[in-house]
């Protein structure tokens, strides 16, 4: 009898697996069916479609499922009258067919539970359901008509039970049916389970440490053979020595001479075992490599599946939402030949289903609209997949729909408060698109079963930047919206640059890293209270990486210059300052665990060759913290112990803005003077210095690029520190003000007294 179970349920799950790939393959057929191929094609699918499932029906009963086989039986009568020609086919009996597939899924899942030998999946969302048909007169040609919406349909659709368990996207076809034409001739395949497949992928990816190790070791073994060759003519000159005292010295001297050379030939045995086992080390590091790459390799390609196993379901999922929405869409996709992990397609399903369906609702128009503006009354949703690099793929999502409105986009932004009213009006179009990612944000009027909540999106970003990649929109008014996702191609293994904070060892991903360099403490010019640094010519952020990981100031003394990393997320580039960095290495990241499972800024851990734990930093969270918080690279010294307040002059043409900078300053107790333009500033500086000078540039007479340019051309006042409050804040302007020196700028529109204390105070 527990055989018997045990047989019944080993049968259930291959059962299940089968009929999970037949129903997918169904939905396929059907959807290009209703492409309105020509005769011979249609009557080569609508034969695909009765064998699929009569051979469904065939596998039902012999698991005795009746429930599932009668749907079939009910199906192979509709499509037998297909084939001979007496029943048509219209967009009502396309429905009707969809309906009778998501209706065998029911059943499907019903009768697998009601076994319960077989775990249910997991729910998905819920494919709209077409309504009923009713039933139609047979044809007189004999041959399968053409799409003709006006005929009713013969199709039997089952009444839904009373309660029904959620339907669900079919499930991706096993791997094995899309490599079966890529194998040779002769290979075999077999079913494996995808668990154990993922356990031995890990426990050969652990292989990873101890090759590190391995490294480690030859490293210290190559070192300390070095050590001891560089001692080589030290040792020379020693025994030299020794022999000559051994031969005109007294007999004490002479038996510390042997001793001596004694002591050197057992040191120069000492130096050839240590390269006999360096030589030894680097064999068995090489053999180490030579399996455990290849190894790895082959296990990484057991977990490959084509990207066509996550876009396939998204045709009848398209095509039953546009139903739904009284909408017309065709789906089609672009790359689901490449193939990548498993669990990366895994954790694309969420969020590409939500953009899809996002895209439905919200980009693709109503027909009548659509032919309004001269477009088709049918939308076109477009994936299109291809590699960016050795390790990341790019998918590219795209609409002919409406585009999304940026005004409209702004106006939820400032309801949700995402951003100032004032940072709204100035941002641009592109930047704003990307306020859509927030969560609760929403350009819908309305919240409905498909979309509206604003969580969807959110949804998007959090999933890719879970994965270390990132999302990004544009949109062009009536002429559709574009969503580039960018995501690694396997999960574990990443090369990782090792930096050094504070004493602790980091790991920043090597994908978002631009390029790592050194400047001098004195190029860190300040710009709209940051500081900033100049890289390949154009002005970056830079943030201490410190300040970021809330890690306590060292004492040490600063030094004349400092090490940065310029990392890119998306659009978005930030510089991020380092104590050293350490490297380049191949590592494997491991999950925090459960009871760590979020961690602001770190998305991971890793073990180096050494052993040493060291955390793996999420650049997402880090462009968001460096965004979030002031947080300037170099520590403010301490104006304690100045002999005398600061003198401060402020030339400004205008006399409102001169008084009120005045008073500002006065009241933070600095000593202030005025000027009514650059000529006169640069006449007072003259006959009497000061600490700091405040500027504006648009003045009569000198303005202050022109009043910054002479304050650097003279010698007694070129160490003088300028700031620049301004109105003008285009980035040309800001260039403009550093290349003539200008020691920091803060624009007018953003000015807080605050900002402009603290600037004074770092430069003063």
């Amino acid at each position: 009898m527990l055989d018997s179970e045990a047989l019944l349920k080993e049968l259930l799950a291959t059962f299940e697996m089968e009929a999970r790939e037949h129903l997918g393959e169904l939905a396929s057929l059907l959807l290009a069916l209703e492409r309105d191929p020509e005769l011979t094609e249609r009557r080569r699918l609508l034969e695909s479609v009765f064998r699929r499932v009569h051979t469904l029906k065939g596998a039902a009963h012999a698991v005795n499922l009746p429930d599932v086989a009668l749907a079939c039986q009910r199906l192979e009568d509709v499509l037998a009258g297909l084939k001979r020609g007496d029943l048509a086919l219209g967009l009502a009996e396309f429905d009707a067919l969809h309906a009778s597939i998501n209706d065998l899924e029911q059943r499907l899942s019903r009768g697998l539970s009601a076994a319960g030998a077989v775990p249910s999946p997991s729910p998905r969302p819920e494919p709209p359901r077409p309504a009923p048909v009713v039933p139609a007169a047979p044809r007189e040609d004999g041959e399968v008509a053409a799409a003709r919406p006006s005929r009713p349909s013969a199709v039997p659709v089952a009444a839904p039970p009373a309660a029904p368990p959620p339907q669900q996207v079919p499930e991706p076809k096993p791997a094995q049916q899309h490599h079966v034409a890529a194998r040779p001739q002769g290979d075999e395949t077999v079913r494996v389970s995808a668990r154990l497949l993922e356990e031995l992928l890990l426990q050969s990816e652990e292989l990873v440490s101890a090759k590190q190790s391995a490294s480690v070791l030859h490293e210290e073994l190559a070192a300390l053979t070095g050590e001891l060759a560089l001692r080589q003519g030290e040792r020379a000159r020693a025994l030299e020595r020794a022999r000559r005292g051994m031969k005109g010295g007294a007999g004490g001297e002479g038996a510390l001479a042997a001793l001596l050379e004694q002591s050197c030939q057992a040191e120069r045995h000492t130096e050839g075992r240590l390269r006999l086992l360096e030589k030894s080390a680097d064999k068995h590091l090489r053999s180490l490599q030579g399996m455990i790459d290849p190894l790895l390799e082959e296990m990484k390609k057991l977990q490959l599946l084509p990207c066509a196993t996550v876009c396939d379901p998204f045709a009848k999922l398209v095509r039953d939402l546009a139903r739904e929405l009284g909408k017309e869409a065709e789906f089609t996709y672009q790359g689901g030949e490449l193939e990548i992990d498993r669990r990366i397609l895994a954790e694309l399903k969420e969020p590409l289903l939500h953009l899809v369906r996002n895209t439905v609702d919200h980009g693709i128009e109503s027909p009548a609209r659509r032919e309004a503006a001269g477009k088709p009354a049918r939308g076109a949703i477009r994936i299109d997949i291809r590699l960016q690099d050795a390790n990341r793929a790019e998918l590219v999502l795209e609409d002919d729909g409406g585009g999304i409105d940026v005004a409209r986009v702004k106006e939820a932004a400032l309801r949700l408060e995402v951003a100032p009213a004032e940072l709204l009006e100035r941002m641009a179009d592109q930047e704003a698109l990307q306020l859509i990612f927030e969560s609760g944000l929403s350009t819908s009027r309305s919240v409905g079963n498909v979309s509206g909540r604003g969580i969807g999106l959110a949804i998007v970003r959090d999933s890719l930047e879970r994965l270390g990649g990132h999302v990004a929109v544009a949109s062009t008014p009536g002429g559709g919206t574009l969503f580039r996702l960018v995501f690694p191609l396997s999960f574990a293994r990443i090369r990782g640059l090792l930096v050094q904070v504070r004493g602790r060892d980091c790991v920043i991903p090597a994908n978002n890293v631009e390029v790592s360099s050194r400047v001098a403490v004195a190029d860190v010019k300040r710009v709209e209270n940051r500081d900033t640094v100049l890289v390949n010519g154009e002005v970056v952020a830079l943030v201490s990486l410190a300040r970021i990981l809330e890690l306590e100031r060292s004492a040490a003394a600063q030094e004349q210059s400092l090490s940065f990393v310029l990392l890119h997320a998306g659009e978005k580039r930030i510089a991020f300052a380092v104590d050293q960095v350490l490297g380049v290495q191949e590592i494997l990241v491991k999950p925090l665990g459960r009871q760590l499972s979020r961690v602001r800024n770190v998305s991971g851990g890793t073990v180096l060759g050494n052993s040493k734990v060291v955390p793996v930093l999420n650049v997402a969270d880090l462009f968001r913290s460096a965004l979030a918080v002031e947080a300037p690279a170099l520590p403010s010294p301490s104006p304690a112990g100045r002999p005398r307040p600061v003198s401060v002059l402020v030339a400004e043409d205008s006399i409102t803005s001169r008084t009120l900078l005045k008073n500002i300053l006065e009241a933070a107790g600095y000593q202030v003077r005025t000027a009514v333009d650059g000529a006169d500033a640069l006449s007072q500086l003259r006959a009497e210095p000061c600490d700091v000078v405040i500027s504006d540039i648009e003045m009569p007479r000198m303005d202050g690029f022109q009043l910054t340019a002479a304050i650097r051309a003279d010698s007694r006042l070129a160490a003088l520190p300028v700031v620049l409050v301004t109105g003008l804040e285009s980035r040309s302007d800001r260039e403009r003000g550093i290349d003539v020196g200008a020691s920091a700028y803060l624009v007018k529109s953003s000015f807080d007294q605050g900002n402009l204390v603290e600037v004074i105070q770092k430069l003063s």
